[in-house]
């Protein structure tokens, strides 16, 4: 799979769920016929997928390809389509101010940007960047409306895409809604100044009619998202992640990550508050296209066609930016400013859970408009000002080379030979299972394979494990299962005195039962394990009184004999 981090193999599993959930509505898969709640992960509590990345929105269009291939080939397809897809949808919101020429330069630009390509290494859900620019797209469209009809169908459209965007990646859509306050502030007092009052009224009724359908059609098809989110159990009950920690620094626009060319895996990054994984820092744009930008601004803020555009452009990027540096803001790692904007947004509800760093993509797009106009631009003029024309074709080559992005690394998933076919076997259908190692919250490479490895058998068992955003009646934020009894036992040495070595193994295995475990599977070969496999599996077998089973590549211990 293409993954710098390991948050892949949740949207593989989700995919697979999706998939398992579709089959149950004809009547095969699990039986399990919900897509938001699910009890396969995390056994018996179950996971509130409202507040996770489900991806449903991606997830069950993906649904033959994972019936076909798999859930790991769908993920790769999925994250493959990601860049061209944003890349695309930019274009046709720039193809409205210029030729194709410039649209095609700042599509790449922004489908192909340090934020979509650092996001592709692990995060499907804010890869795929598509709703921004259509977005902006629909809004100019509905500002064009010669009708209130035609008004209305504009907004219908954008209550559609925001709606699918709600089951993509709520984050990006409670992210857009702050963005696209912004845009429609800055465009108001820009175009305010360049219209008579008539021209505003009319204005006024085609943006509230389009806009009160769009609202009314995302809250319609959000509906169940909502739903689940406020009545399902299992939704975080504080703050997802401490705020002051997911900001951008002031130098990340111009200093290059880990995902770009001049940077690369041995980038030395940024200082931080903490570790933050790579696939976070997306802020890049470098300084030949920051500088190009503004003078792409300050040449044509007064022009009389392109004018309101680069002000409108130019101004919500800079907020974005701005708010994309969190509270407080740092430079170089060092803290400058104790309160930053983005405070007024970390109170209010809901909103306070969008991390800043991810707001990067709108400044991104903003500065893929303005590299389009800019070219676009000096291209009209080839005829009187050719030297001009020279000077920026060289300009965009150079920002287009410095702000290329390195690739995302592709690496084999570790599945035991065991998960091809022979868990039908061995692992009757619905089966309590407790998989070793077990899956945890760490961004690093297969910390939680074995969700992969439930999810290439088509949700065939029921996993305790789970790596998932929620909460229990102790712990108001959890990001996966609590240890069990097991867990718990293995964070000191195993006994080596025979006798207190059977009793700490049957008190173990004695709790497992009472949980309801089936089975404990224990892959080999693999990382993240306590001890040795076979070390853990003997102990789990002593207590169990079976034999371990050693096929293909795992250890199986039946708990069900006891």
């Amino acid at each position: 799979m293409f993954a710098h981090n390991d948050d892949p193999s949740l949207f593989i599993w989700w995919f697979a769920h999706a998939a398992d959930v579709v089959a149950s509505w004809f009547g095969q898969g699990s039986g399990k016929t919900k897509l938001l709640f699910t009890q396969l992960m995390n056994h018996p509590a179950g996971v509130n997928g409202a507040w996770n990345t489900s991806v449903v929105g991606i997830a069950l269009p993906m649904v033959p390809i994972t019936w076909l291939l798999g859930p790991v080939v769908a993920y790769n397809i999925a994250i493959m389509l990601a860049a061209p897809a944003s890349a695309l949808t930019a274009a046709l919101l720039i193809r409205q101010f210029t030729t194709r020429g410039p649209a095609f330069l700042g599509g790449f630009a922004y489908g192909f940007s340090t934020y979509v390509v650092a996001q592709s290494a692990g995060h499907l859900n804010l890869a795929v960047a598509i709703t921004p620019p259509l977005v902006v797209y629909g809004l100019i469209r509905l500002a064009r409306a010669r009708s209130r009809r035609r008004a209305l169908a504009i907004g219908l459209g954008l209550g559609c895409l925001l709606g699918w965007q709600l089951y993509v990646s709520s984050e990006l859509a409670a992210g857009l809604s702050i963005a696209g306050s912004v845009f429609c502030a800055v465009a108001a007092v820009v175009l305010a100044q360049r219209s008579d009052a008539v021209q505003r009224r009319a204005g006024l009724k085609r943006l509230l009619t389009g806009g009160a359908a769009a609202a009314a059609t995302a809250l319609l098809i959000g509906l169940p998202l909502f739903r689940t989110m406020l009545t399902a159990p299992g939704a975080p009950q504080q703050t997802i992640r401490p705020h002051g920690v997911w900001n951008n620094d002031v130098l990340d626009v111009v200093f290059p990550s880990r995902f770009t060319l001049l940077g690369g895996p041995d980038a030395d990054p940024l200082p931080r508050v903490q570790a933050i994984d790579p696939a976070e820092v997306g802020a890049y744009l470098g300084f030949f296209w920051v500088v190009f930008a503004i003078l792409t601004t300050v040449l044509l803020w007064r022009h009389r066609r392109l004018g309101p555009l680069v002000q409108i452009t130019a101004l919500t990027g800079l907020v974005m930016w701005m708010l994309s540096l969190g509270s407080p803001w740092f430079f170089a790692g060092r803290e400058i400013l104790a309160v930053g904007p983005y405070r007024l947004i970390e109170v209010l509800p809901v909103l306070g859970n969008v991390l800043p760093m991810r707001l990067a993509v709108y400044p991104t797009l903003a500065a893929a408009v303005l590299l389009a106009v800019g070219v676009h631009e000096a291209q009209r003029k080839r005829g009187r000002q050719s030297r001009l024309l020279a000077l920026t074709q060289v300009t965009a080559a150079v920002i287009v080379i410095a702000i290329s992005t390195g690739p995302v690394s592709a690496r084999q998933v570790p599945i035991p030979e065991f998960y091809d076919s022979g868990y039908a076997e061995h692992l009757p259908a619905g089966s309590v299972v407790k998989t070793m190692p077990r899956p945890i919250a760490l961004a690093a490479p297969d910390a939680d394979v074995a969700l992969v490895w439930q999810a290439v058998t088509g949700m065939h068992y029921r996993e305790t494990g789970g790596y998932f955003i929620g909460s229990t009646d102790t712990s108001p934020i959890v990001f996966g299962a609590q240890r069990d009894t097991l867990d718990e036992r293995l964070r000191a040495p195993i006994p080596s005195a025979p006798e207190e070595r059977a009793r700490a193994a049957s008190e173990t295995v004695a709790a497992l039962r009472a949980q309801g475990i089936d089975f404990v599977v224990i892959g080999q070969d693999v990382a993240y394990l306590p001890f040795p496999a076979d070390q853990i599996a003997a102990f789990v077998a002593e207590g169990a009184g079976s034999p371990v089973q050693n096929l293909d590549g795992v250890f199986l211990i039946d708990l069900r004999s006891g």
